[in-house]
């Protein structure tokens, strides 16, 4: 239906065939060919939100009044309305070993364009250990050290406006704490200094803007989310449990794959393996670096670039159950800047929004 559309459009406006590059189009009328322009706005807008947001730039060179439709809140309306909705994974990574530069992305869905698109400035200083999760089109990002202490600060990013805002402080500080939204609340569990079991976690009401503690004994978590023997699953990733001390320790490497109706666990060697969405069906993604230096004759430059590679691992069972097969779906790379100075462990966090 999104490709449809977006021929549709391409051929009212005169693209469809033509396929100008960009300074072409900016030379174009400022306003659409009068074949689109005399439909109805309401078919207008229809047409235009089928098509994904990641081909908005490009309609926005049309004209000036496409550019205005992009930007309009009636195209969103309209979306809503007709029910499209699409799924991004956002990433967070740390592009400067040296200097603060952590930045958030969102990776195209288009087939065979995967790239990394910034998502606009982090107005706060970035917390280290932080957890982070998304509900619909808000990112969490929860806990973690800021200015070398423990933080209670939760931050929200609506990906929908590239908006920002902080919502009530915590309880307790947390750092790298277990986070999963269960029944419309969010459950923020471990990463606390305490071995009280009364502040061992907390739960966040949407509805009451309110966080309350929640108890094991009396919350049974495990119920939905843990089910790997001697381990907590929540958000999709895998935490070591200590009843004791009541302390958590994330499995980096490590997810939990639904296959078939099948529980897997899923572990990875090399590269940076952040990202399981067993509701979505969209297998794992695997993140690496790859570090390219200039070539001056037979000697090489003091120049140089990192890439940072993205792969897509789907699985199936084979046989009678007792096999489980990967295939790579693709690779490639997502995104490219200058300098190789970037951290070994690059790649902070990842999450699914969907609006």
């Amino acid at each position: 239906m999104f490709c449809s559309c977006l021929e549709i459009i391409l051929f009212l406006t005169g693209l469809k065939h033509s396929q100008p590059d960009e300074k072409e189009i900016t030379k174009s009328s400022d306003s659409p060919p009068e074949v689109f322009s005399s439909l109805p706005a309401d078919v207008i807008l229809n047409c235009l939100a089928r098509v994904p947001r990641f081909y908005g730039p490009t309609l926005s060179l049309v004209s000036r009044d496409f550019k205005s439709l992009i930007a309009s809140p009636e195209l969103e309306a309209t979306r809503s309305c007709i029910g499209v909705t699409e799924n991004y994974l956002c990433v967070c990574l740390e592009l400067n070993k040296n200097n603060s530069d952590t930045r958030w992305f969102t990776l195209s869905p288009l087939p065979k364009q995967h790239k990394l698109k910034p998502i606009p400035s982090f107005p706060y200083q970035h917390p280290k250990s932080s957890t982070v999760l998304s509900i619909g089109s808000e990112i969490y990002i929860i806990g973690g050290f800021v200015k070398g202490r423990r933080s209670r600060r939760v931050l929200v990013l609506d990906c929908r406006s590239h908006q920002w805002r902080r919502l009530p402080n915590m309880r307790q500080p947390t750092v790298s704490a277990a986070a999963e939204v269960i029944d419309g609340k969010m459950y923020v569990i471990g990463g606390c200094r305490y071995n009280d079991i009364d502040k061992w976690g907390e739960v966040y009401d949407p509805k009451t803007q309110t966080w309350e503690p929640v108890l094991p004994t009396t919350q049974d978590l495990t119920i939905q989310k843990s089910v790997v023997p001697g381990r907590l699953v929540m958000g999709g990733k895998v935490y070591t449990m200590c009843y004791l001390s009541y302390k958590l320790a994330l499995e980096k490497g490590v997810c939990l794959v639904e296959v078939e109706k099948v529980l897997c666990l899923i572990s990875v060697s090399e590269g940076k393996l952040r990202w399981f969405d067993p509701e979505e069906d969209l297998g794992v993604t695997v993140w690496w670096r790859s570090v390219v230096f200039g070539r001056l004759g037979l000697g090489w430059t003091k120049e140089c670039k990192t890439e940072i590679w993205c792969a897509e691992i789907s699985f199936e069972r084979r046989g009678f159950g007792s096999e489980i097969w990967g295939f790579v779906e693709w690779s490639k790379i997502v995104f490219t800047f200058e300098g190789c100075d970037s951290p070994s462990d690059f790649f902070l966090h990842s999450t699914n929004v969907t609006y």
